[in-house]
């Protein structure tokens, strides 16, 4: 299995902003649902395979509501990042049964797997877990997780430089890469350095739609990325988020790379 270079034919979606980092997308023929942890969840028709995806253990990216989904949505799959741990105990307090469990898929990073019509690779993540790169019905998705350039003013030079390669090591992974929609993380707890994993990738790879995630409710900070220059270069549109629910349609014509 190969990602190319360019895609084939593009379908209409569907986003819908969760919370947090929680996303869901819908295609012709699936749904896709990132990193849940809060908010509400929209309804879905039960015939659409839906894959639920969670890129790591944290509580802010991981809730085990999700499984709860399965009895409702019988075409459910679970793709779980490989540090959630699937141990008796856990299945047990998740209340996941051998017939849920044969749904779920546990993947590793620097990874790809194939699953019907959907290709996906994952990243390792500066953090933990892993970052999605997913292509299905002519489209292809990027959602971070918590890969980002995790710069912080209070740690050592040492850690920021380690940091530094082991972002960019990952990110320079996707570079030239045509993705039509990117979830990308912009914390306002990085201070004045919240800019920096966003405005690189914009940098190296040829987003069409960016939705800043990972900003606790820090609405602001959207804008305050595009005023301060960030992201100079790049044809990339970055999606305002003013609230939990909103839903955006994006049309064949208005996804190809520029």
């Amino acid at each position: 299995m190969r990602f190319e270079a360019q895609l084939g034919e593009i379908v209409d979606i569907q986003v819908t902003y969760i919370g947090h980092s929680g996303f869901m997308v819908e295609t012709d023929g699936i749904y896709l649902l990132f990193d849940y942890y809060q908010g509400i969840i929209p309804e879905m028709n039960v015939s659409k395979p839906l894959y639920v995806f969670v890129s790591h253990k944290h509580a802010d990216h991981f809730n085990p509501a999700i499984f709860n989904l399965a009895g409702k949505y019988p075409l459910a799959t679970y793709i779980l990042s490989y540090d959630i741990k699937l141990k008796p105990r856990n299945l047990e307090k998740w209340k996941l049964s051998e017939e849920q469990m044969k749904r779920v898929l546990a993947v590793e990073a620097g990874a790809e797997y194939e699953l019907g019509d959907l290709k996906l690779r994952t990243l390792k993540s500066t953090d933990e877990g892993v970052a999605f790169l997913v292509e299905t019905g002519g489209i292809r998705i990027y959602h971070a997780g918590d890969l980002n350039w995790w710069y912080w003013e209070e740690e050592s030079r040492q850690w920021n430089n380690n940091m530094t390669v082991n972002f960019k090591r990952e990110a320079d992974k996707l570079t030239g890469m045509s993705i039509n929609v990117a979830f990308l993380p912009l914390d306002p707890r990085q201070g004045a350095d919240y800019w920096r994993g966003m405005d690189y990738l914009l940098g190296k790879a040829d987003i069409r739609y960016v939705f800043p995630m990972h900003f606790w409710k820090e609405y602001a900070v959207i804008r305050r990325f595009r005023e301060e220059g960030y992201g100079v270069g790049s044809k990339a549109e970055i999606m305002d988020i003013a609230e939990e629910g909103q839903q955006w349609k994006l049309v064949p014509s208005s996804l190809q790379p520029n």
